[in-house]
């Protein structure tokens, strides 16, 4: 029961973590020694005593690079069905120096190392050069007679279960990001943050649709942790000079690692997977007929509107009323607004639309399927063995539903028939909406309780999807998905739920988004315009620039988000965004290529790139796409706010006044302009903008020289198989460039003086000189 007043807190339908009662007074049992028990080349194993006396086993592993793990198991401790989400790479052959002394265990590897001590216990990550790195926080006693920071050790809770916890020293200046989607900021220090995976009924609050245990700090580490309960953080917030993180699992797992953000996020894709990365088509805008009532004669509408105007469009979506109402989501056409779904498909196909349709992992009690599977046992059940019945909608939209028990292979099948049927007649791609509400004491057909499958159940639902879709379509088995826990990256992008029409929400889930960036998921989206309401034409209109230029671009909202409903200064507006997105789509592809093959994000947040300088931990509100382009959106009215610029020289895509950093300035934009820069000395790969991207090669391609310096590269990325690169040289005026591109112009943008002469693979070559981009 929570102890807050606010109404958001009391929503029934929310599925809250269990609580974590200590079982009896003083329940902390802090490990206080540790004794060596075996070495191994690339590791430790050690016997460990709490300070009543229960044993337990410590091993630390050294792996490959920059990382190590360390789990912690204590003997008495009963085992319970869980999954493992973190693979370690193959670390035969792996050696690192093993120094044991009398008092203390040090194993040192070229970038990191950990020292060990016995009595009392304590363990300290150690960076490249042998200094710590990160210290394990002391189990003293403060000022209030009261333990500062939870120790490494373990608590048994009320409930029977066993907690494991650790705190470090933190700095002053430290600052934390990841665990993520989170609304509230992207630097988390001094927030407390529960990892576990809620509808967050908006994007204000500090619920969250997507949570990832992978906590990266500004210091040069990083730490996963591998378990599917509601892992618990408190970064410097009970007290400011340490943070801490607690695990309610029978075992501790986590990953150590080191390395500036780039390093540390290519860690955790090497331990997690890497990310799908979206077809070329994807990368198009998505429009969508909204939440309200639909039918096919709609739909044909919306797309015959969209050509006619030649706004730029690649994927229709169809959202929750394709279904019946009240048989959401049955994955059943309503076929009295859609009589032949097909003929529907087909129609849209030809003049190049992908569909997209709605579903979620709930079946509807009123479902004429709902009887059926409560029969076969294809729900999950509540502890007395009654099936789990929720209000998952909150009471409005939609009667109570029943959660598919996807542990149960015969659930699993019959909804991967469901998702195969419903792409049989067209469809493209399918929104993975909700998969948040599986409760704690829930209990599964593979003996997982709810406290463990809360988390997971987000993978296996999309698990299920992206194979379906995968088989059924031969293509990348994309998903556009809500909520996702660790390793999620591998379904492909997730948009961050559902905001209201307003500034601050806009600017919330700018934030939110930049936190996935961080936390390993590197394609993401959100609703332009906003979800609950319906925006102003300004609003819609900055909106929908910060869509266009972030990873994937999705309209859609509760009421019309159709660009030229807002007017014509508006539509313009929006128009030429469009445009400016499509033109873009080379250096975006190329770019989500690299995203997929580092696990560098493709919306960079500014510590990414400069982790180093304190003004980039304060510009949270802003990105680079990709590594060249700067955008920051305009989140309040009026046309102005302060950009932080990095290192270097920045040029407005429109011809304006060049930026010099790292600086702020203050920028004032028209409505017609996007907040969009270009990193001088890079060389940009675009296209004439076409209304759709579809799959084929790009048609042409202008490779464009921002202001040149001395040596600039690029990569051309058409297929999974294409990646050409390019090289361009000045030298006295004269330019060269390399390549085997084929179909190549070349400009160059915002250059002094005459255009330089160039030659093109040893061949004089035309060559144009703008202050603009072409649109």
């Amino acid at each position: 029961m929570t102890s807050s007043l606010h109404p958001r807190d009391h929503f029934p339908f929310i599925a809250p973590p269990p609580p974590l009662t200590p079982a009896y007074p003083d329940a902390t049992d802090p490990l206080v020694t540790a004794s060596v028990t075996g070495l191994q080349g690339n590791g430790a194993a050690l016997t460990v005593r709490t300070a009543t006396g229960r044993a337990g086993e410590l091993r630390v592993r050294i792996g490959d690079g920059n990382r190590m793990r360390v789990t912690l198991r204590m003997a008495d401790t009963p085992t319970a069905p869980r999954t493992a989400l973190v693979h370690e790479p193959d670390r035969t052959g792996v050696r690192c120096d093993v120094t044991p002394s009398e008092h203390e265990l040090v194993l040192r590897a070229a970038a990191l190392g950990v020292r060990i001590r016995y009595a009392p216990f304590a363990l300290d990550l150690l960076d490249d050069k042998g200094e710590v790195l990160l210290r394990q926080a002391p189990y003293a006693t403060g000022s209030s007679s009261a333990p500062a920071a939870l120790p490494l050790g373990v608590t048994p809770l009320a409930d029977g279960r066993l907690a494991h916890h650790a705190s470090w020293s933190a700095d002053p200046d430290e600052h934390f990001y990841g665990l993520g989607e989170r609304f509230t900021g992207l630097d988390l220090h001094g927030q407390r943050i529960d990892c576990w995976i809620q509808d967050a009924m908006g994007c204000t609050g500090t619920r969250s649709y997507v949570a990832v245990p992978y906590l990266l700090s500004s210091r040069g580490y990083a730490l996963l942790l591998d378990t599917t309960t509601a892992a618990a953080f408190d970064l410097a917030h009970t007290s400011t000079a340490t943070w801490s993180v607690t695990v309610p699992d029978e075992v501790l797992d986590f990953y150590l690692i080191t390395g500036d953000p780039g390093r540390c996020l290519a860690a955790y894709r090497d331990l997690t997977g890497p990310a799908l990365c979206p077809p070329k088509w994807a990368l198009g805008p998505w429009i969508s007929g909204g939440f309200q009532p639909d039918s096919a004669d709609a739909v044909r509408e919306r797309a015959r509107h969209i050509r006619d105007r030649g706004f730029p469009c690649d994927v229709l979506h169809i959202d929750t009323y394709w279904q019946p109402h009240g048989s959401w989501s049955d994955m059943r056409w309503d076929t009295g607004s859609f009589p032949d779904p097909d003929r529907l498909h087909q129609d849209l196909a030809q003049q190049g639309f992908r569909v997209s349709l709605w579903m979620n992992p709930y079946l509807g009690t009123g479902s004429p399927y709902y009887a059926e599977a409560e029969r076969a046992g294809w729900f999950l059940r509540t502890a007395a063995g009654d099936t789990c019945v929720s209000e998952v909608w909150g009471g409005e939209y939609h009667p109570p539903c029943a959660l598919l028990d996807l542990t149960h292979p015969g659930a699993a099948a019959w909804l991967t028939g469901r998702v195969r049927e419903a792409l049989a007649s067209g469809a493209a791609v399918l929104k993975t909406d909700f998969g948040e509400a599986i409760p704690a004491d829930a209990v599964a057909h593979n003996g997982m309780t709810g406290d463990r499958l809360h988390n997971l159940y987000p993978l296996l639902y999309n698990d299920l999807v992206t194979d379906a879709t995968r088989a059924a379509t031969g293509g990348s088995g994309l998903t556009w998905g809500r909520s996702s826990w660790t390793g999620g990256q591998r379904h492909g992008v997730k948009w961050t739920g559902d905001p209201d029409a307003d500034w601050p929400d806009l600017a919330a889930t700018l934030r939110a988004g930049l936190s996935l960036s961080l936390s390993g998921h590197p394609f993401w989206s959100h609703d332009i315009g906003g979800f609950h309401g319906t925006p102003t034409p300004e609003l819609f209109v900055r909106w929908a620039q910060f869509g266009l230029l972030s990873p994937l671009s999705r309209f859609h909202g509760i009421t019309s988000r159709l660009p030229w409903e807002f007017g014509e200064s508006a539509y313009a507006a929006v128009l030429h965004a469009a445009r400016l997105r499509m033109s873009l789509l080379p250096y975006v592809y190329a770019a989500s290529a690299d995203a997929v093959r580092t696990g560098a994000p493709l919306a960079r947040p500014m510590p990414f790139d400069h982790p180093d300088r304190p003004d980039a931990h304060t510009a949270d509100l802003q990105y680079l796409l990709g590594p060249d382009l700067l955008v920051a959106p305009l989140y309040a009215p009026g046309g102005r706010r302060q950009v932080w610029f990095p290192p270097g020289e920045w040029l407005p895509y429109d011809g304006g006044t060049p930026r010099t950093g790292p600086a702020w300035h203050h920028v004032e934009l028209p409505l017609s302009t996007c907040p969009l820069w270009l990193r001088a000395g890079s060389l940009l790969l675009t296209t004439t903008p076409a209304d759709r991207a579809g799959a084929t090669s790009f048609e042409d391609i202008t490779a464009t020289w921002v202001r040149p310096l001395d040596t600039a590269h690029a990569t051309f990325h058409d297929s999974d198989t294409t990646h050409i690169p390019l090289t361009a040289r000045l030298t006295d005026g004269h330019l060269t460039l390399t390549t085997a591109v084929p179909r190549l112009r070349i400009a160059v943008l915002g250059h002094p003086g005459p255009p330089p002469t160039v030659d093109l693979n040893g061949v004089p070559t035309a060559v144009r000189s703008t202050d603009r981009l072409d649109l």
